[in-house]
């Protein structure tokens, strides 16, 4: 009877040491730090140049667009504002890069330097991604993107979302940007 409730004894201290592992572990990785969900009515501290973003973000679909899917919360970055003949750019502050990624929703036109979203160290362009629609048909639908910054980590830079193109598929979706130490991609 004494070995039955030893090996018990054990077995549960044995499972309460490992728990208490884990849990460590687990609290010892960063937490992801958000650098923009676009979950208000404007976009803050965001620089707007152009017409294409409009007043604040928008809370889904706009008018005569395909519907839109893939975002998180109730808002996004959506740069169809009264259609694809719209331009314009919509820049973050300055920010302090301290995780080895950041990840990010992205969905729209596949147009690099036209329809993209970018990362800007001393200004100029370092990383940059789009959507992946360049002909007719395709979806509104926003996908994970991640940008590897590990060897950036330390470095000021910029979010700068761009939309330089009319005609189809001349806009960008983006939401939910955050600096993470897991690429989500």
């Amino acid at each position: 009877m004494r070995v039955i409730i030893a090996d018990r004894r054990c077995f549960i201290l044995s499972s309460v040491f490992l728990a208490v592992i884990l849990t460590a572990a687990l609290a010892a990785e960063p937490e992801d730090i958000l650098i923009a969900d676009f979950e208000g009515t404007d976009y803050g501290d965001w620089e707007v140049t152009g017409e294409a973003f409009g007043p604040g973000p928008a809370k889904g679909t706009l008018p005569n667009q395909m519907k839109v899917s893939g975002f998180k919360g109730k808002g996004l970055v959506n740069s169809y504002f009264n259609g694809d003949g719209t331009k314009g750019t919509l820049t973050s502050p300055p920010f302090k890069i301290k995780r080895k990624y950041i990840n990010l929703l992205v969905g729209g036109g596949k147009y690099p330097g036209k329809t993209c979203i970018n990362l800007i160290l001393d200004n100029k362009a370092v990383r940059t991604a789009t959507g992946p629609n360049d002909e007719p048909g395709g979806s509104e639908r926003l996908d994970w993107h991640s940008w590897d910054v590990a060897e950036l980590i330390g470095r000021t830079a910029l979010i700068q979302i761009v939309d330089q193109r009319g005609g189809g598929w001349g806009h960008i979706n983006v939401d939910h940007i955050v600096q993470s130490d897991r690429n989500d991609k």
